[in-house]
């Protein structure tokens, strides 16, 4: 290569540097063809920096690699060899990226030496394949594309830019330097290109010769020129440099040597019109049907420059968020998705189907889903709310969940009101709960208490199974007008309310409550079962107006006592006080989660993670931990029975003494119990008060058409006892009180009689009238419940409520209460974006709207927009939210897609990468900073960034920010317009919670995994099936990280308890501590206190956490010498900047965020973000358009090159030397590559270009390459004979694949016939005829195909080794699989067919190449295969019409030739011809050298008629061509290829059930005779020594002498393996006989 004088290297980089700080500061647009390296056709090269050279090697090279750094991030290899066609292909792909590999061949993908499915993700790596590309995408910052032909491109993140090396160049913007010139020597593009060869071990490649040039070529230009400049390519002229293409089309002609195959003109053409869509441009349609064609599925078409990101019927709005530049490809038409759910190609959005649960609807079709009606509607689903009855729970004593949905954990000691109205307060229902252990800790469920009739009547149901009413003991069934109670089974209470409200009490083994609530009632109740107005967020809303934070500081103020204590949240993990506790609660509990244990039936309905950690939290704080281990369980196998999923037997190896041991008398115990109560009371009149609907039951019951009597027995009807309407007492019974204490609804232990100075005293059983003399209690806090009920105790004066800290005030002076702090009257507080003022013990607030906040951080965990907290562990890229969800017409302003990546070896992945779009601007927040990338569609909406703290925010001027802390925590804001407007993993924004697992689809889903999946960005990415749990997989991790994680429940943060519930942040902590195990562990876990920490903050709880030892951040870094401004602020700072100065912000404020910040002093009151110093006001800097500029500096324009080099002249210059010495338009650079000569010019906007290319006035002489075809013709005839003796047939079958050796276990994959019968037995014969063997995950590719060494053999089975591999592709050999042919005798019809035709003629043409050759031999026991170079024959059959005729029984050799003698030929000849030393003379013509084909037996089980006199019998020989599913061995064939200066042996393929025999002549002189013996000495036929059997008569004439056999021919056992191979032996024509 040759050049001219040109400026030296720093000078030109410095100019780069310029460049690319202009670049940097504009954005990046839709040209993009500086960061692509491609190569194409005829070992055409284009560099990143533009350069174009062409280089022949077929040695393995390095195409680009990372070499700047000790670490290289990535590297990818490629390899060329010539086709059939003599044309350069790529061979393989070989790309390391990190610590993962991935091996590419056409239509396979090995990902770190093992076979993967496309498309696969893994490890921030992505590969798709389709039938024109195979593209790798990694997270890093490469994309990969490859026609799996001859075309490559790599495109590259500019991070790389001069930071690589290979083939593709230094990626330094600057053409020729460091590439083809190296300071003072220059390289031409062979020495260049050998320079990059990868050299391995044992293996030799000659590199092309330096000395020798480049073939030039003239001719071919008018054509060339023609084509690329053709109106297709109109956007593409000025974006390109023509003149490079058409030399290298020209070159592709001459190289062709007039041969006119696609290959020649289409190659350079197609990367014309590819490189024109990487520069921004849109080239048009250029082929046709008969010029470079491209064929496309049905309903798709072609079309040379389009989005790849096609909308489906599961993504419609897939292409408005693409990223990905135009390519060529297969699309839909426009107006058209694809159909990705039936598969039926491109139809209208409007024709697409719905998908649920596996099962396809059609548009139109409805379905009803729990609460909801969907109608399927363009592949969504449109819902509409159905009535709905709400359930609320307690289980366990102290797990309450309310009818929204709201589930939290409460240790009582009081009565506490469930739920009353709001307006109507006639009814209500209380509870009773108190310690029931040897510690408060555990607590129990003891009474609930109904109060009907304007609570005129109390009813109590208690824990011993009795009822009373008004104190009177009664006896169920209960039938009244306004409540009835039965007993439908030992277990349960049923109490039915004519108010809509149902009861379910559950008595064993521990008292548990559900309630069920009418649909009317919704939005009308309150208490601690929430006011069911379908809004989870808002159940811990109190009477004084306020959410609180905690479920303690809730139920505190629902006490129906004002003298009851305040309760406290109790953080402590009670399996945490008992290592034994913990692993029975984890071997029992773990049952629920078991996919192959009793209840896995109900997983698909009911996610049974919930009910596992409350399993193991009671069962771990009982001191019976079977009795809670019990109840617990049943809690799950109700709710399935409420779903309609009954799961019987259940208990029979577990809480087995609840069960058949429980019952008494002669009931038995039964899971399906429907019917209110099989008891004779009941027939009287109760059964019809009981025909509502009521989930199935468990328990204790009479068999069918039995009933319990009085004495508890089950008896038929006829010997039930009457009753007078269901309510006799029975003579004798009478009404028990406690003997401790006075029953008046509430209980209450008399104790000291002293109260405070502002109270008295009020004893209850001192007063015979004490319902009408009882002060009426009166609370700031606690309901008025205005139960006629006395409750002996300290009260206020009458008048005077209780404020609740032990005195007594008036109304005005009621102090209010939120999160456990108390509030004189007056008091404001701030809560959200509003303010709260306290006013008669009520708070009284602004109602202003607020801002929206969804958080996404560490492993996984998600807290929605509404408040809900929950884990997804997505491994690609999803929705974290965006405004467009279903309408196709609406327009999208933003979108946020968050990225996860492992960050452990557990399997768990973290948020690490986060891309917003914005318009038709994209941010890509990564590595711990931003890039902004212009797209082609979309609105222009303004942003701003800016560094706050340890955060970065991205203020968007459509009410959209982010706050990224630069790791893995996100906050997401949206003002308040988006309510109701917004989908994906953070929710709707709606208020309410309980339907933010709202699926793409549109349906509600209540299992995390399937929301989570919904929302994924590509369709074509897995879907995550199981929850990772890290602490599991590690389980040495999980006490460090209890450790460290268990100061978020510490006094560190105790101020902060009371204001955001610590439970999920913990849980949180010690998931994603034991997830890091890969570095990073102290990251991980300072993330997820942080998380907390800036919870605390937004509660107005500030909290110093760091210390020196617990994760610190060291803000001294930012400070001068000797000076001490920065601070490390954990709650932020208002320090004022030079952006507020100059309103660089948008419509809302950002939060205080923790960080390092300056304290200002007062001479430099304001932050310059830029420079990071403390400055006066009018040293701030100018913002124009997001772009800071000093003060006094010129804007930066693109006017011209001298103007902005001026301007930059300053920074970038490290030479002193003027940049700016060229002219626009001036010539920078002269090179020379071969006869081409290119000019480089300066261009307006400041860049080099090229300016022209043409015919350097001298060129070498053009080299010619010759290359011969050797062709030969065979012609074959062949005769049938007939012959109606009794006959037998040698049948055949394929067995099943088997797959019996693992390769990372056993040192490679052995499918040997020993190995699989050990496994499978004689599922496999002794003597298998034949053999097929494949990878198991890629079976449509060839054993040469997939190039490893392995050995496939019909003797002994397969055998790869993994030490005999290529280590530097694959560390293990493939996962093999193998099946074999297996014969046996069977009497058949004689009536078989041969199907003969005339003679084909075979053209076959020889031509050398390097394949990857496997020789098998039956005898041998050494198969090698390797890449050696080797003739390949390629025969060509003419077809011939086929003629049908009877034959039967042909001898050995009817096949063509006598050193072809199948098993199958010798057997028909020894049996089928049935005659005592029968001599068959044949005569057979010497065939030409150099032939193979493949032939098969004609089938034995069809018929045909006898042919006419007119009609000559010939043979067919039928040509099987190997297809790439299967490869075969058959039975001792050796394939003998004559070269010099060895004959090669191959190996024939097929797919088919019938044995292919492949056949190959000797050498012209050779005696092709054959003579077979078949003996039957002790029952086997044998094959006999050379000597005794052979008769040579001369070339081409040979004789068979057959024995006769008995007639009754013995089953397949005794013939398995009879032949058997002795040493010296004939091989029944698997070898020449050569005497």
């Amino acid at each position: 290569m040759q050049h001219l004088p040109f400026p030296d290297a720093s000078s030109f980089i410095s100019l780069f540097s310029c460049l690319f700080l202009f670049h940097h500061l504009t954005g990046r647009t839709r040209n993009h063809g500086h960061y692509v390296c491609s190569t194409w056709g005829n070992n055409h090269f284009k560099t990143f920096d533009g350069d174009i050279y062409q280089f022949p090697g077929i040695c393995e090279y390095n195409f680009a690699s990372d070499c700047q750094e000790s670490y290289k991030e990535f590297s990818v290899h490629i390899q060329r060899a010539l086709n059939s066609n003599n044309h350069p292909e790529i061979q393989y792909i070989l790309i390391t990226i990190k610590d993962f590999t991935v091996y590419l061949r056409p239509k396979l993908a090995v990902v770190d030496g093992r076979i993967v499915k496309t498309p696969y993700y893994s490890s921030g790596v992505f590969i798709e394949s389709n039938d024109i590309y195979t593209k790798v995408y990694a997270k890093l910052g490469l994309i990969l594309i490859w026609n799996q032909q001859d075309a490559l491109m790599v495109e590259l993140d500019s991070k790389f830019n001069n930071h690589t090396c290979g083939l593709c160049g230094d990626y330094n913007g600057v053409p020729i330097y460091n590439e083809f010139i190296n300071g003072v020597t220059s390289y031409n593009s062979i020495t260049y290109g050998n320079l990059q060869k990868i050299s391995k071990p044992n293996t030799k490649c000659e590199d092309p010769d330096e000395t020798q040039a480049l073939p030039s070529c003239n001719g071919h230009r008018n054509e060339c020129e023609r084509l690329l400049t053709s109106s297709a390519f109109a956007d593409c002229w000025l974006r390109l440099n023509l003149e490079m293409y058409i030399q290298a089309c020209m070159q592709d002609k001459c190289a062709c040597n007039g041969n006119e195959d696609s290959f020649c003109l289409c190659s350079t053409i197609s990367e014309y019109s590819r490189q024109c869509s990487h520069a921004g441009g849109r080239p048009g349609e250029w082929r046709t049907q008969y010029f470079c064609p491209k064929t496309c599925p049905d309903t798709m078409i072609y079309r040379e420059s389009s989005s790849p990101c096609m909308d489906t019927c599961s993504h419609l709005e897939i292409s408005s968020l693409c990223e990905e530049h135009y390519m060529d490809g297969c699309f839909c038409p426009e107006g058209t998705v694809y159909d990705d759910i039936t598969e039926k190609g491109c139809i209208l959005a409007s024709q697409c189907y719905c998908k649920l649960h596996g099962k396809e609807y059609s548009p139109g079709e409805s379905i009803i889903n729990e609460c909801e009606e969907c109608t399927c509607d363009s592949g969504r689903w449109t819902c509409k709310d159905l009535p709905c009855p709400g359930t609320c729970s307690v289980e366990g004593g102290s797990h309450i969940t309310t009818f929204d949905g709201k589930k939290y954990t409460f240790h009582g000691d009081c009565y506490y009101v469930l739920a009353k109205g709001t307006v109507n307060d006639s009814h209500a229902l209380l509870a009773e709960l108190s310690p029931c252990g040897s510690t408060d800790r555990q607590t129990c469920l003891k009474t609930v208490v109904l109060l009907v009739d304007h609570k005129k009547n109390v009813v109590v149901f208690r824990s011993d199974g009795s009822v009373l009413l008004n104190e009177m003991t009664v006896n169920v069934p209960h039938v009244s007008a306004s409540f009835s109670v039965f007993k439908p089974s030992s277990y349960y209470l049923v109490a039915q309310t004519s108010f809509g409200l149902q009861l379910q009490i559950q008595l064993f083994p521990v008292m548990q409550l559900f309630v069920t609530v009418d649909q009317s009632v919704q939005g009308k109740l309150q208490g601690l079962c929430g006011n069911f107005n379908g809004m989870e967020g808002d159940d811990f809303k109190t009477t004084s107006g306020l959410v609180e934070a905690t479920g303690s500081a809730f139920a505190n103020t629902w006490k129906a006592q004002s003298t009851c204590t305040d309760q406290v949240e109790k953080l402590e993990d009670p399996c945490s006080l008992s290592t034994e506790s913990a692993n029975y609660a984890e071997h029992w509990c773990s049952l629920l989660k078991n996919s192959e244990g009793p209840f896995a039936r109900c997983h698909l309905i009911i996610d049974p993670s919930e009910y596992y950690k409350k399993c193991k939290y009671d069962t771990c704080l009982c001191e019976d931990n079977e009795e809670c281990l019990c109840a617990a369980l049943s809690s799950y196998s109700r709710a399935c029975a409420f779903k309609g999923i009954i799961l019987g037997g259940w208990r029979k190896n577990i809480c087995s003494k609840y069960e058949v041991s429980a019952c008494p008398g002669n009931q038995i115990f039964l899971y399906n119990l429907t019917m209110c109560q099989q008891t004779c009371r009941s027939l009287a009149d109760g059964e019809k008060h009981c025909l509502q609907d009521f989930p199935p039951m468990d328990g204790c019951g009479c068999p069918y058409n039995t009933y319990l009597d009085n004495q508890d027995t089950c008896v038929p009807i006829s010997k039930c006892p009457c009753y007078y309407k269901g309510s006799y007492l029975e003579p004798g019974e009478y009404v028990t009180k406690d003997g401790e204490r006075w029953y008046v609804l509430l209980w209450l232990v008399c104790g000291d009689k002293k109260c405070s100075s502002n109270k008295m005293y009020f004893d209850c059983n001192a007063s015979p009238k004490w319902t009408s003399q009882t002060p009426l209690q009166l609370s700031c806090h606690t309901p008025r419940t205005d139960h006629a009920e006395c409750v002996s105790g300290c009260v206020c004066p009458e008048g005077l409520f209780d404020d609740g800290k032990g005195g007594c005030v008036e109304e005005k002076d009621c102090p209010c209460i939120h999160n456990n702090q108390w509030y004189s009257p007056g008091q404001k507080i701030t809560v959200d974006c509003n303010t709260c003022t306290c006013q008669k013990g009520l708070w009284s607030c602004t109602e202003d709207v607020c801002y929206g906040t969804c958080m996404i951080y560490g492993s996984g965990h998600y807290i929605t927009f509404d408040g809900k907290f929950y884990d997804f562990d997505g491994s690609c890229e999803y929705v974290a939210t965006q405004d467009f969800c279903g309408d196709k017409n609406s327009s999208s302003s933003f979108s946020i897609i968050t990225e996860n990546v492992p960050c452990g070896t557990t399997g768990v992945t973290c948020s690490k990468a986060i891309k917003m779009f914005l318009g038709k601007t994209e941010l890509k927040l990564e590595n711990k900073d931003y890039k902004e990338i212009q797209r082609d569609i979309g609105d222009d909406v303004r942003y701003w960034n800016r560094t706050v703290g340890l955060y970065l925010v991205i203020e968007a001027s459509n009410g959209v920010m982010l706050i990224w802390d630069k790791k893995t925590t996100i906050f997401i804001k949206l003002t308040p317009d988006y309510k109701g407007k917004v989908c994906g993993l953070c929710g709707n924004f709606d208020d309410k919670s309980n339907n933010d697992f709202t699926t793409r689809s549109g349906l509600q889903e209540t299992n995390a995994l399937k929301f989570g999946n919904s929302w994924k960005q590509s369709s074509m990415c897995p879907d995550i099936t199981q929850e990772i749990k890290p602490c599991d997989v590690k389980p040495h991790r999980k006490s460090w990280a209890e450790k460290e994680c268990s100061i978020i429940r510490s006094e560190v943060f105790k101020i902060c308890h009371s204001k955001v519930d610590p439970i999920p942040f913990y849980e949180a902590c010690v998931h994603d501590a034991c997830s890091c195990d890969s570095g990073g562990d102290c990251e991980c876990f300072c993330s997820a206190v942080a998380a907390y920490a800036q919870e605390c903050t937004k509660a107005q709880a500030c909290v110093f956490w760091r210390t020196p030892d617990i994760c610190p951040i060291f803000c001294d870094y930012y400070n001068p010498r000797n000076e001490c401004d920065w601070h490390y602020e954990p709650c932020g700072s208002n320090v004022t900047t030079c952006r507020m100065i100059n309103n660089v912000s948008t419509n809302f404020s950002v939060p205080y965020l923790e960080g390092c910040y300056p304290r200002c002093p007062k001479d430099k009151p304001v932050y310059n973000e830029e420079t990071k110093e403390c400055v006066p006001e009018d040293q701030c800097w100018c913002y124009i358009n997001g772009t800071h500029v000093p003060p006094g500096s010129e804007i930066p324009t693109e006017e011209n090159c001298t103007k902005w080099y001026k301007k930059c002249e300053n920074i970038c210059s490290n030479s002193g030397k003027n940049l700016c010495i060229y002219e626009v338009g001036e010539i920078v650079a002269q090179i020379q590559d071969g006869n081409i000569c290119i000019t480089y010019v300066c261009a307006e906007n400041g860049s080099i270009v090229v300016g022209s290319t043409y015919p350097c006035p001298t060129s070498t002489s053009p080299t010619t390459i010759s290359t011969s075809f050797p062709t030969s013709t065979l012609t074959t005839t062949g005769k049938s004979s007939t012959d109606m003796s009794p006959c037998f047939g040698f049948i055949c079958n394929w067995t099943q694949w088997f797959d019996v050796s693992k390769p990372e276990e056993d040192g490679g994959d052995y499918e040997t016939y020993d190995a699989i019968r050990n496994e499978h037995g004689n599922k496999i014969c002794e003597a298998p005829e034949d053999i097929e063997c494949r990878a198991k995950d890629n079976p449509d590719m060839s054993l040469e195909e997939l190039g490893q060494k392995v050995e496939c053999n019909v003797t002994y089975g397969l055998i790869c080794k993994n030490e005999e591999q290529d280590a530097t592709m694959w560390q293990l050999c493939y996962n093999y699989e193998i099946r074999v042919n297996c014969c046996e005798w069977s009497e058949i019809s004689c009536e078989t067919t041969s199907t003969l035709s005339p003679t084909p003629t075979a053209t076959s043409t020889t031509t050398s190449t390097t394949v990857p050759i496997t020789t098998t031999v039956r005898q041998s026991t050494a198969v090698t295969t390797m890449p050696i170079p080797t003739p390949t024959i390629t025969s060509e059959f003419t077809p011939s019409v086929t003629t049908p005729v009877t034959s039967t029984s042909p001898v050995c050799g009817s096949y063509m030739n006598c050193n072809f003698c199948s098993l199958h030929d010798v057997y028909h000849s020894c049996i089928l011809h049935l005659r005592l030393f029968s001599l068959s003379l044949f005569f057979l013509p010497a065939p030409p050298s150099s032939t193979t084909r493949t032939v098969s037996p004609p089938p034995v089980s069809t018929t045909a008629p006898t042919p006419t006199p007119s009609e000559p019998p010939s043979s067919t020989a039928t040509t099987t061509m190997p297809p790439r599913s299967t490869t075969s061995s058959t039975l001792g064939t050796t394939t003998m290829v004559p070269s010099t200066p060895a004959p090669t042996p191959t190996t024939a393929s097929t797919s088919t059930p019938t044995p292919t025999y492949t056949t190959t002549s000797s050498r012209p002189g050779t005696c092709l005779v054959c003579a077979l013996l078949c003996c039957l000495a002790v029952g086997e036929m044998k094959v006999c020594e050379h000597s005794a059997c052979a008769f040579c008569l001369g070339s081409g004439v040979g004789v068979i002498v057959v024995h006769s056999l008995k007639w009754h021919v013995p089953k397949a056992s005794p013939w398995a393996g009879c032949f058997r191979i002795e040493e010296g032996a004939g091989v029944l024509g698997r070898r020449s006989c050569v005497p």
